[in-house]
């Protein structure tokens, strides 16, 4: 009887083990079907995601070359290709100033060493004794993302004092997405090799506005919040780490993660903002003292400020809106406050507003929110070209 009862248990025992065996199998292979089909899935949305991304962006070239901007719309579309090559983002990195524009040849734009080409005539290349040096900063609108090569405007600046009889050597040292603190350093460390110029030229407060806005803070570069997660501590882990928001699959399950913008920090953030940008200038005019350079600085426009918008610009307005909400009142909030703040932190206006140059320009300007094409840098050079030459005016 005892023999019976320890070989009941034995085979009850066995049997239980082959019953958690063949759940454990049965769980094993659901498991692996679904890492297969998650698999599965992620590679085909992967390249789902990819075309539509590349779809996007060529419709995305398609608009922007028949916005009306541009007199030949095949040609446009042939330089906002080149354009996506030429300025991926992220740029490489460069020490200081954390990004650097990456060298590119191409049919419209052409940068060698950070440097975007500029037209400089060949006469005033060949006789560098009698030329004034000029250098530009500033971000993607003075770089030219808009514009071929020679109609940047840096380069219509160097046509027009040509043509008024001012021999000037050109420098476009404007670097996409670059904040003005960015074009300070990137200033600073020409000056450090003993570059100095006879004028130097700044452009911007458009992207310390957008870097505000978008990281939550100012006076730091665009992609700060990225760098600042990875700590000493965590870097090489950081290195392998997967990022979920990065799949596929989580792509499918939240749609394109949206920045949250800044529409209940505009008054702090602007204030900011406006500090850091008038820092800059206050530390650039100091500068020109001690090294006997000149200056100008221009508050850039934006497309917000154009009274009379075409049917496309008012589209670009309201996704840009939508891209980062708050930030067209934050750079307005920006220009509002410039004349009293400008005053007390530099005891007089320095700062050229270029916000209404477009206000009475009906035809097409923008091909973005944020950026404009050769109409609109011819209008803002002449502008430029005008307080260049106020300054050198060649004896009669």
């Amino acid at each position: 009887m005892a023999a019976n009862d320890a070989l009941l248990r034995q085979t009850a025992a066995r049997n239980r083990v082959t019953r958690l065996a063949a759940l454990l199998k049965g769980t094993w292979v659901i498991l692996g079907v679904v890492l297969l089909l998650m698999t599965v899935s992620e590679i085909l949305l992967t390249a789902y995601y990819e075309r539509a991304d590349k779809k996007e962006i060529q419709s995305a070239v398609k608009a922007k070359a028949n916005s009306g901007v541009y007199a030949n719309a095949d040609l446009a579309e042939g330089y906002f290709k080149e354009l996506k090559e030429a300025a991926p983002w992220p740029f490489p990195w460069a020490s200081y100033t954390q990004s650097r524009e990456p060298d590119y040849a191409g049919k419209f734009i052409n940068v060698n060493e950070g440097i975007r080409k500029t037209w400089n005539s060949k006469a005033i290349n060949d006789d560098k004794s009698a030329r004034l040096k000029i250098f530009f900063f500033g971000g993607s609108t003075l770089w030219g993302a808009g514009s071929r090569d020679d109609f940047t405007i840096p380069s219509l600046v160097a046509k027009k004092l040509v043509e008024n009889g001012i021999s000037a050597k050109v420098t476009n040292y404007a670097v996409n997405a670059d904040v003005t603190t960015q074009s300070l350093i990137r200033f600073v460390l020409e000056l450090r090799k003993r570059n100095v110029p006879d004028l130097v030229v700044f452009y911007g407060g458009l992207v310390d506005a957008w870097s505000a806005c978008r990281e939550g803070k100012p006076g730091v570069p665009i992609g700060s919040s990225n760098l600042e997660r990875i700590s000493s501590e965590k870097e090489a882990k950081a290195r392998i780490s997967i990022k979920l928001e990065n799949l596929a699959l989580i792509r499918l399950l939240t749609g394109k993660k949206q920045p949250v913008g800044c529409l209940k920090q505009l008054d702090v953030l602007s204030d900011g903002a406006l500090d850091v940008y008038l820092g800059n200038v206050w530390f650039i005019e100091a500068i020109s003292r001690s090294l006997s350079f000149k200056t100008l600085f221009y508050l850039e426009p934006e497309l917000s400020d154009k009274t009379q918008k075409t049917k496309y610009e008012e589209g670009q307005l309201l996704k840009y809106e939508k891209w980062l909400p708050g930030y067209n009142d934050l750079y307005s909030l920006m220009s509002s406050k410039l004349v009293r703040r400008e005053y007390e932190s530099l005891r007089r206006n320095v700062v050229h507003d270029l916000r209404t140059i477009f206000s009475d320009v009906a035809r097409p300007i923008y091909v973005d929110g944020g950026h404009y094409g050769e109409d609109g840098n011819e209008r803002i050079s002449r502008k430029i070209a005008a307080d260049i030459l106020a300054l050198y005016a060649p004896a009669n």
